[in-house]
């Protein structure tokens, strides 16, 4: 799903509205598009920059053709307040992940652990394959832990099915587009996470199709190290409904940075803790805007430094990671963390952070830094944990996890390349 929706926003339609066909599903009915008009975004930017404080009405006609029935949602006006959801409908609207990739499979099991129905969604059906087999063989022992139930998890590659359903519908609806009530908060998920990848404009083109088909009190969440929700306001026609929430990794860090839009309905905040404290999370509010998470900032000094002393040459990862945990008497260290996100993330997390810190001409040094890791790791697909080699080669991580084994550190890893 990663690649054929970066291509798609790579690569802009030249015609306003083109609707481009990014993948297409074993079942012919089933087929996902997503709009990538650079000229709609400005358009929304410029729109809604102007009219801050007056209410949106949009009419579908004026629009580009959404990529399924133009009838699900013709015109919406943004309620002043922020209505949540009844316990009822917490037991019965899921909550929806978009993106079944290594987080979001992780939140699955979180979510999914009261009682509660979860929709994971993705393009790719081997994607799903692996993250249920993920859920399958860790859910039932969160629970345990945690004294508390199962809920039921569906996944799905139908978006429609992914932003109508409800707790036990596993098919799409039979009834016409026109007729189903999303907006009644009988249907569809009261909450979608977006695990997608570190790319603004991925994350802005997937983000403002979805808020058009999700009811109209669903949390919009945008997981994201180092893009803020303040950037993607701007695109979006309800940005009321758009915050960060920022998970680490789950379900071994509990921890959730929770960060507004700038617009973000302020009923959101206390309702949202809430409800990840019942799932065993521990949600922390940041006020007003922060470039970075908290924890991020302070990782990312880091994280910097020790991509700079190895594209020296002054240590090997395995030296680094030693120092590391003799000193902070800590389980792992930052190359291993590293492997565990993935390289190619953490480069466009690093160049994005250049960028914001820098202007358009990040500084050369830490420009330098990035290009070693790219072309040392990632343009050889050397990417950690996700392809088995990254900073550490798969059999050195696994004599590592061997190591924690005997010692006094616990291997807290729930499945082998999770």
């Amino acid at each position: 799903m990663v690649a054929m929706l970066s291509r798609a926003v790579a690569r802009p339609p030249k015609v306003p509205g083109t609707l481009r066909t990014i993948y297409t599903s074993r079942d012919r009915n089933s087929t996902t598009r997503c709009l990538c008009n650079p000229s709609r975004w400005e358009s929304r930017r410029t729109s809604c920059l102007a009219n801050e404080k007056i209410t949106q009405v949009r009419n579908i006609s004026t629009r580009p053709q959404p990529f399924f029935d133009s009838s699900l949602k013709d015109t919406h006006i943004a309620p002043p307040h922020w209505k949540h959801p009844t316990e009822h409908c917490l037991n019965e609207r899921p909550v929806l992940i978009v993106g079944a990739g290594n987080l979001g499979r992780r939140l699955a099991v979180i979510w999914a652990s009261n009682l509660r129905p979860v929709t994971l969604y993705d393009t790719s059906q081997d994607a799903l394959d692996s993250a249920i087999e993920y859920v399958t063989d860790n859910l039932g022992d969160y629970c345990t832990a945690r004294d508390t139930h199962p809920g039921h998890i569906f996944g799905t590659t139908d978006v429609r099915v992914a932003t109508t359903t409800g707790r036990h519908e596993g098919t799409p609806p039979e009834t016409e587009a026109a007729d189903i009530e999303l907006n009644s908060g009988a249907k569809g998920p009261w909450m979608a996470i977006d695990c997608l990848p570190e790319s603004l404009e991925l994350k802005v083109a997937v983000l403002s199709e979805l808020e058009d088909l999700l009811p109209e009190n669903c949390i919009m969440a945008s997981n994201a190290r180092n893009l803020m929700t303040a950037e993607m306001a701007p695109y979006l026609h309800h940005p009321e409904r758009l915050l960060n929430t920022h998970y680490y990794i789950p379900p071994r860090n509990r921890m959730v940075e929770l960060m507004s839009s700038t617009r973000t309905y302020d009923e959101i905040f206390p309702f949202l803790t809430a409800q990840m404290r019942r799932v065993g999370l521990v949600p922390i509010v940041v006020p007003g805007q922060s470039q970075g998470f908290i924890f991020n900032r302070i990782w990312g000094a880091c994280k910097r430094e020790t991509l700079a002393v190895l594209s020296e040459g002054l240590a090997m990862p395995d030296d680094v990671d030693a120092l590391f945990r003799d000193f902070f008497h800590a389980e792992k260290g930052p190359c291993q963390r590293m492997d565990e996100v993935g390289l190619d993330t953490v480069a466009m997390v690093e160049m994005h952070a250049l960028e914001l810190r820098t202007g358009a001409k990040p500084e050369m040094a830490g420009l330098r830094v990035v290009e070693w890791l790219r072309r040392r790791y990632v343009d050889q697909n050397r990417l950690g944990e996700k392809t088995g080699d990254g900073l550490f080669t798969k059999e050195e991580r696994d004599e590592l996890k061997a190591r924690h084994r005997h010692s006094r550190f616990k291997d807290v890893e729930e499945t082998p390349g999770a």
